[in-house]
């Protein structure tokens, strides 16, 4: 008896699992029946859906069809086309636009046609300055939106942006020969004064906005002869002074409370109100370099111009050489990023760890390659009128 209902239950249980699969299996071709239905109704072509999640060997995937960037990215110029790291994004300037591009993808963040007629881009955390060099208008932007545009007295000769969006402006002077301007990103005067020693040639603020660097030339016996002046700003209007070698200065540059002094045929570091050399003028070339996140410098020179028998030196902040890469190549381009140096020459891309010397990897080149801009993992090249991604 108790095994004939032992019995009974055992069909029971089995009935209604079966209903359930039974049921299970229907709702199931409903869901297809419908989604049928409306894929009809809206005219979606599913063998298109099917490709999508399809690759080239007919296996199911995930990734098959799925677009992971946009490059090469098309530019509205090729000539005069300066590509930046700009807060882990890609700024890029050409004569006619400002372009900030996910790097990854390719995907426009920030766009706009600035109209001037030299423009120089200066960049520093989300904050990009662009001004029109030898005229009077400028602006300040973020990696996504406008900031303001101004228009300085009279033309402007060069200006600087600091991590907070501090702007220093130099400009010519109707009393004197150079009026130099600080203001906030809320465009509170913060500082003013003029010169009249020379002329303003390059303009630096550090990171906080709140000391500044001026780079002044002027003649004697002959010979031009350039001058950094430091301040603090909101101070005296009284500078500084350090006389910096002979010869063209590339660039000023803070780096904590030291400041890169690079010409054109020296290397030094302004440190505690004094000029120290790392490459004594007239000992190098100058052919490029770029700094890195952590504002040490990459230096890539040779002994004379035009020279293939070239050097790349990292060198610390504090004005020591920490390495040295000798390259049998004609160098036109360099870009650092997190720990990798990356060296344009006329037919390949040299990866570098400039730590060690430890070469990276390669990458085929033409001569069409203009410059490179390094970021994360990638390297990202300007040729003709496009950017690529290696």
């Amino acid at each position: 008896m108790a095994g004939n209902q032992r019995k009974i239950e055992r069909e029971e249980r089995r009935e209604q699992r079966e209903k359930k699969h039974k049921l299970v299996v229907w709702i199931l071709i409903a869901v297809v029946v419908l989604a049928l239905i409306i894929m009809k109704i809206c005219e979606v072509n599913v063998n298109s859906i099917k490709d999508r999640f399809t690759d080239a060997e007919g296996n199911f995937t995930l990734t098959e069809g799925v677009v992971t960037d946009n490059f090469p990215f098309s530019l509205d110029a090729s000539q005069n086309v300066i590509v930046t790291d700009f807060n882990n994004m890609l700024g890029v300037l050409t004569p006619n636009s400002f372009t900030v591009l996910d790097s990854k993808e390719a995907s426009v963040n920030y766009a706009f046609e600035h109209g001037y007629s030299n423009p120089v881009l200066e960049a520093e955390g989300v904050y990009s300055l662009i001004y029109d060099q030898g005229a009077k208008n400028y602006r300040l932007d973020t990696t996504s939106q406008a900031v303001y545009e101004e228009e300085s007295a009279r033309s402007i000769l060069c200006a600087d942006v600091a991590k907070n969006g501090t702007v220093a402006v130099a400009s010519a002077s109707k009393e004197k020969l150079c009026d130099v301007t600080v203001m906030s990103k809320a465009l509170k005067e913060l500082f003013s004064f003029s010169v009249s020693e020379g002329y303003i040639v390059d303009i630096a603020l550090n990171d906080s906005g709140k000391e500044l660097a001026i780079a002044v030339v002027n003649s004697q016996n002959a010979a031009l002869v350039t001058t950094v002046y430091t301040y603090n700003v909101g101070g005296s209007t009284e500078g500084k002074a350090v006389q910096l070698p002979s010869g063209v200065l590339a660039e000023i540059r803070y780096s904590g409370k030291n400041i890169w002094a690079v010409g054109d045929n020296y290397l030094g570091v302004i440190r505690k109100g004094e000029f120290s050399s790392v490459f004594e003028q007239g000992s190098i070339n100058t052919i490029c370099f770029d700094f890195t996140s952590a504002g040490d410098l990459l230096i890539a020179y040779g002994g004379y111009s035009n020279s293939t028998d070239c050097k790349l030196s990292f060198v610390k902040s504090s004005g020591k050489v920490k390495n040295d890469i000798s390259l049998d190549a004609n160098i036109k381009d360099v870009s650092a990023t997190a720990g990798i140096a990356y060296v344009l020459t006329n037919d390949e891309i040299i990866g570098y760890n400039y730590k060690n010397g430890e070469e990276k990897g390669r990458y085929d080149n033409n001569d069409s390659v203009k410059s490179i801009c390094a970021l994360g993992s990638s390297v990202y090249t300007h040729k003709q009128s496009v950017i690529d991604k290696k």
